[in-house]
C-alpha cells in the first residue's frame, strides 16, 4: 500500500509540475507580445513628436510641446511656465 501511495504522490507532483510549466510558458508568451506592442507604440510616439502638440507624462502631468530635442523636450504647462523634461517621460499625445 505504501508503494502505491508513493507512486500517486509522484505522479500528481509530475502533473502539477507540467501544468505549472505550461502556465509559465503561456504567461511569458503573452508578456512578450504585450511588450512588443508597447515598444512599437512608443517608437511611433517619439517619431511623431512636434512642437504645439499637447502631451501627457508618466505622472499624469499635461502640457504643450514648445521644443522637441534629441533627449529632452521643453513643455509649457498650464501656469505658463516652460519646463524641460526627458523625451522618454512622454506617454501619450492628446488629440
Amino acid at each position: 500500500m505504501s508503494a502505491s501511495l508513493g507512486e500517486a504522490v509522484l505522479a500528481s507532483s509530475i502533473v502539477l509540475l507540467v501544468l505549472m510549466t505550461l502556465v509559465g510558458v503561456v504567461l511569458f508568451a503573452f508578456n512578450a507580445m504585450r511588450t512588443r506592442k508597447q515598444k512599437g507604440y512608443y517608437e511611433k510616439l517619439h517619431k511623431t513628436l512636434e512642437s504645439g502638440q499637447r502631451v501627457q507624462f508618466a505622472g499624469g502631468l499635461f502640457g504643450e510641446l514648445v521644443r522637441v530635442g534629441r533627449e529632452t523636450c521643453d513643455v509649457r504647462v498650464k501656469s505658463g511656465e516652460v519646463i524641460e523634461v526627458s523625451r522618454y517621460a512622454i506617454q501619450a499625445i492628446e488629440s
